[in-house]
């Protein structure tokens, strides 16, 4: 009676276990990507991240600095007098070994002169808004811009996401996660205006990419999302506000249509601002001041040698010879190797489905992230392209990827050991990454002789620097934040991943009905009409 009564009560709990299931994942995910950015904003020090001498200071003291802070002129130069552990935040700068531990020689009290400050080099944006949050305690104030550069980026990509087509959700994600891991999350968590840069004109490519998918409501409010994000590109830097251009030029060859004039010509105006707001910015002049008079000779050679230098620069996406910090965070080497097999994994997924449309984006996207460097590495600015760091480019790598990826899920599978392998690939790197840069400032790498500069394992061991008044320890925040990451994956997965199927289950059932079934000629149909309906949900 029992077995009879288990019986008739299982379509029920298996309806109850289905309904509870998709509920339960998304909880974890949010949880997940709670904890993983909780562990890259706190993951390095106020000053870590490149030139944050400069960003702080400029948050401290933006444009007009006269009216934000105090000035003095020192040797006939302009001065601002800029908290000392803004100014000098990056103490242990170019030292692996030294842990943040020097800042205490500093007091959030004293004032110091710096010359180093946005005085139109940048656009006006990033550093205005930061001020707002500029108290009188640097750590707490970089804490708090940090988690609310974050949460832009959740929103931007959670909006994006709700809003999207289920084939497009999963190009958007897949590509944000690919791009952004590992040294993308850590700008994004960080006072560097590449957090906006990188954001933005990734939010801006998926956004207008979405719109072109969708109808009604949710088409004019993904315009306005893209509209959002263009306006963060153009408040970071002078670069990110070209890849508006860059960004609508190729979504637009990829998706664009008769239907879509809205469209086409919401991303030709933000484009114009875009160049508009480059041509203005300081940055420019690196470009301008490039067309110096140098032998056609010296060119020719610098361009080959910077042509054969780019896989190394593009490898920087993923942490080669630019790690966190000042680029004085070497990553262990396997992480870089892994991180470029998921990438070259997932390009090699989608070249699955391919066209002219899709081939030309592709390419126009890809030259302008390989072009631009080699155009600004030119004498004399630059000697090499290894002078123009690889964050530069990043910002175009998740927008490449969202076209790459457009129509690749379109019949496609995957199997169980491939998303696993997927998972555990991407969850080390964001791991070691992680580790890594926390103690390089906890205490400081270890120089190995033939190994190099490696992390300790226990990142409890000997703490010279931590957050006042953390409420856990750099151990515990690396942990749960990687096992946030990984969770997050594999809920993620579960929600919005393809048609996954096990190649042997699949492939049996087919051989058996081969050898059961004769052979049986049916008359094809004199038309059939498929549509495929886009899921939204």
């Amino acid at each position: 009676m029992a077995r009879a009564l288990a019986d008739h009560l299982a379509p029920l709990r298996d309806r109850f276990v289905a309904s509870a299931a998709r509920p339960l994942a998304l909880l974890v995910v949010v949880l997940g990507v709670l904890a993983v950015s909780a562990g890259w904003v706190f993951a390095s020090p106020p000053g870590s991240s490149p030139d944050d001498d400069y960003h702080l200071v400029s948050t401290w003291c933006p444009r007009p600095i006269e009216s934000s802070c105090e000035t003095t002129t020192i040797d006939g130069d302009l001065y601002v007098m800029a908290p000392i552990t803004t100014s000098h935040a990056q103490c242990e700068a170019f030292s692996p070994d030294r842990s943040h531990a020097c800042i205490v020689d500093y007091s959030d009290d004293t004032l110091a002169p710096s010359y180093r400050y946005n005085d139109g080099q940048y656009p006006y944006g990033f550093y205005q808004f930061h001020h707002l949050f500029a108290g009188h305690s640097v750590e707490h104030s970089v804490w708090i811009m940090r988690s609310i550069n974050v949460a832009i980026a959740i929103l931007l990509i959670g909006a994006i996401t709700a809003l999207s087509t289920r084939p497009v959700r999963f190009s958007v994600l897949l590509a944000a996660l690919v791009a952004w891991t590992p040294m993308g999350l850590y700008f994004i968590a960080s006072n560097n205006p590449s957090s906006w840069a990188i954001t933005g004109v990734f939010s801006y490519g998926a956004a207008l990419y979405s719109s072109l998918q969708s109808q009604g409501w949710r088409r004019w409010t993904l315009l306005g999302i893209a509209a959002f994000a263009a306006l963060l590109c153009y408040g970071s830097r002078g670069d990110a506000a070209f890849y508006v251009f860059v960004a609508s030029l190729g979504i637009l060859i990829l998706a664009a249509g008769r239907r879509h004039l809205p469209e086409i010509s919401f991303a030709t105006v933000l484009s114009v601002i875009g160049v508009w707001c480059m041509l203005g910015s300081g940055q420019s002049g690196h470009i301008a001041q490039s067309e110096a008079s140098v032998t056609l000779r010296e060119r020719i050679e610098i361009a080959i040698m910077n042509i054969r230098y780019l896989p190394e620069y593009f490898a920087g996406f993923v942490g080669l010879n630019s790690g966190p910090g000042w680029r004085d965070t070497p990553l262990p080497g396997y992480t870089t190797i892994i991180g470029l097999l998921v990438l070259g994994a997932v390009i090699f997924f989608g070249a699955r489905a391919m066209s002219w449309r899709k081939a030309l984006a592709a390419f126009v996207t890809f030259g302008a992230m390989a072009g631009i460097p080699l155009l600004i590495a030119t004498p004399p600015t630059f000697p090499n392209i290894g002078g123009y760091h690889s964050r530069y480019a990043l910002p175009l790598l998740g927008t490449w990827l969202v076209i790459w990826l457009a129509s690749s899920r379109k019949n496609s599978s995957i199997t169980k050991g491939q998303l696993t392998i997927f998972v555990f690939f991407l969850s080390v790197v964001d791991a070691v990454a992680m580790h890594t840069t926390i103690a390089r400032y906890v205490t400081g790498l270890l120089s190995i002789r033939h190994m190099g500069w490696i992390a300790p394992g226990n990142l409890n061991g000997n703490i010279e620097w931590w957050w006042a008044g953390a409420p856990i320890t750099p151990m515990t925040l690396w942990l749960i934040a990687s096992l946030g990451y990984a969770l997050a994956l594999m809920a993620g997965a579960y929600l919005i991943g393809p048609r996954m199927r096990d190649a042997e289950d699949a492939d049996v059932p087919v051989a058996r009905e081969a050898l059961a079934s004769p052979a049986v000629s049916t008359p094809e149909p004199t038309t059939t009409t498929v549509r495929e309906k886009e899921e939204t949900e």
